[in-house]
């Protein structure tokens, strides 16, 4: 489901799209993080949060219309309803028009990493040439406490297709690959995780996806059964384990892109003593031609008899905070 509008007119944009994903197909797509197969729970907003968002829902009268919204993802309410003024007015800066999207019809596109982030892929039209769409990453940080959008990064890409045919895809030796848990600012609730860092050590610009395929290794160098979490994915979306982003990142000469991944580190699951050691991490692209890995200390959990989850936000310029 799509979420965003340019002009004022409230509940009446939000319903357009809801009626609009009924024919377009969105409604699959939903939340990164609905409840898996092994039984973990959706990260939830905060209290202020979950007011706020409620607030706006109780002033639709419709009673059809309200349960409509009420049955959408936490992801989707939050980006409606607490991120999109923030997103208009940064977009607008970068020559939008009315019109823009703050997510598209492949699955994933919008993630709700925490209370105090949520990220995903949008477009939206120039004003210049309406009907020219310009695609781009998104962040938007919040204030769990305040439910206020503390900031809202925007990053335009462009179709994988397209970047090829201008920028090289950057090669495995043109990339430092590092991690850094922050001092254990990821560390919370048997929950842990990192910041994985692609900086371009070449002289040109190349290319990166926006969702590179990420593993985790053990001492050995064997892959560990640990994947992205693809809730909403389909069978051709998922290569490898993991979905395929069709956008890509331009990376300019000494740039940075980072993503934030996060695990369940604690034997949480009732009597499954299923977590594994991880040594390396390993990111690949280009059909697995270009691979860069690095050391990592990490405790996964999951599930008895299930692969571990962990989650990855599209790469983006902007460091975002655990």
């Amino acid at each position: 489901m799509q979420a965003g509008w340019g002009q004022h007119g409230g509940m009446k944009k939000i319903m357009h799209l809801l009626s609009s994903a009924l024919f377009t197909g969105f409604l699959y797509a939903g939340s990164a993080y609905a409840e898996t197969e092994g039984g973990s729970k959706e990260v939830a907003p905060s209290a202020a949060e979950k007011r706020v968002i409620q607030n706006r829902i109780d002033a639709v009268r419709n009673g059809q219309e309200r349960a409509a919204i009420e049955s959408q993802s936490a992801v989707w309410k939050m980006t409606t309803f607490l991120c999109q003024d923030a997103a208009r007015a940064v977009l607008k800066k970068r020559g939008s028009g009315r019109r823009f999207f703050l997510q598209d019809d492949q699955p994933e596109s919008q993630v709700f990493v925490g209370p105090d982030l949520l990220t995903g892929r949008g477009q939206f039209s120039l004003k210049k040439d309406p009907m020219q769409w310009v695609p781009f990453t998104w962040a938007c940080h919040l204030n769990p406490q305040t439910a206020k959008v503390v900031r809202f990064d925007v990053t335009p890409v462009s179709k994988a297709a397209d970047v090829s045919a201008s920028q090289p895809v950057c090669k495995a030796k043109e990339l430092h690959l590092t991690v850094d848990d922050q001092n254990g600012a990821f560390n919370g609730m048997s929950h842990s995780g990192t910041m994985v860092t692609l900086k371009n050590v070449g002289a040109t610009p190349c290319s990166v996806p926006a969702y590179p395929v990420v593993e985790l290794q053990d001492s050995a160098g064997n892959s560990l059964p640990a994947v992205r979490q693809k809730d909403g994915a389909t069978a051709s979306d998922i290569k490898n384990g993991q979905p395929q982003g069709k956008a890509a990142i331009t990376l300019p000469a000494a740039g940075e892109v980072h993503t934030a991944l996060r695990w369940v580190s604690g034997d949480v699951y009732d009597d499954s003593h299923n977590c594994m050691t991880a040594a390396a991490l390993q990111v690949k692209w280009d059909d697995g031609r270009q691979i860069a890995r690095v050391p990592v200390q990490a405790h996964v959990c999951a599930p008895a008899h299930k692969s571990a989850e962990f989650e990855q936000a599209p790469l983006s310029p902007a460091k975002a905070a655990p």
